[in-house]
């Protein structure tokens, strides 16, 4: 079987990690291929962190505490798509890295943390679809306008995730994922709830070690959206788990990160035949 005949919702993953994927469209318009939506948080932090030498303007222009909502010049989008440790490089010349003295809350920092794109085979890899992705970019005090960033890996938009459009500007078109509403709920993996100590579960058989309770699994956990406020440099859109939506600081170091990437709906994919059918490249 091929990808790109797999129905909306199918979980498909990598051979190479445990992650898994949502099947979020295929041959989506703008980006063709078979499109995925992680179906866990694969990561906690900033959008982008504080921009200490970015000039403060009055309530609206606070990068310098806050960071920058530009999509196309956050961390995140860097990350995302990185490999390995050496993965940021600054986009402007006020940028600084997700780093712990540029966060909200000084509690999560992903610069130490390889690319996104590490710990996926070279056949993942190189199934990966570039695309332009379409983003809202402040231009003025409540006024923005549609600008476009290529990427493998990215944010969804308010728009893809079905809540409408931010300022009436449409960041490319709603998922047919997005029809189920269950597809909003998410967690932190497994391996990320054990890499920051926080449980989900008290009666996990790790709860024991697990640290304070900072979420509730009945809830789940706020994601970035890429869709920028437009009345504030420095805030952006998050999604909770039922789907309603909010704004938080961009250097907000304590927000999930759940991706969307493209790829080749020609790759091959084999089921594990069990009642919950998880399809895994070939």
């Amino acid at each position: 079987m091929k990808l790109k005949d797999l129905e909306i919702g199918s979980v498909v993953k990598d051979s190479a990690n445990s992650l898994t994927f949502l099947v979020a469209a295929q041959d989506h318009p703008g980006y063709g291929g078979t499109t995925l939506f992680a179906q866990k948080i694969v990561e906690l932090g900033c959008l982008d962190g504080a921009e200490p030498d970015a000039v403060k303007d009055g309530v609206f222009h606070q990068r310098c505490l806050y960071g920058y909502n530009d999509y196309a010049a956050s961390n995140v989008h860097q990350w995302l798509n990185g490999i390995g440790p050496d993965w940021f490089r600054p986009a402007h010349p006020k940028d600084e890295p997700p780093a712990l003295p540029y966060t909200r809350y000084q509690e999560v920092a992903y610069q130490t943390r390889d690319g996104f794109l590490t710990g996926f085979s070279p056949r993942f890899r190189e199934a990966l679809l570039e695309v332009q992705v379409p983003y809202l970019k402040m231009t003025r005090k409540d006024a923005g306008e549609l600008a476009y960033v290529p990427a493998k890996v990215f944010l969804p938009s308010r728009t893809e995730l079905g809540k409408g459009n931010e300022h009436g500007i449409a960041e490319g078109e709603m998922f047919p994922l997005s029809y189920d509403p269950t597809s909003y709920k998410t967690t932190l993996t497994e391996e990320l709830l054990k890499f920051y100590g926080r449980k989900i579960n008290p009666e996990r058989e790790s709860a024991h070690y697990d640290a304070a309770q900072i979420y509730d699994p009945k809830w789940g956990w706020w994601y970035w959206v890429r869709t920028a406020n437009m009345a504030y440099d420095f805030l952006n859109r998050v999604a909770s788990a039922y789907g309603a939506l909010s704004y938080t600081y961009a250097n907000n170091d304590s927000v999930g990160i759940r991706p969307v990437l493209n790829l080749d709906g020609e790759l091959e994919v084999v089921s594990n035949g069990k009642f919950e059918e998880v399809f895994t490249l070939c």
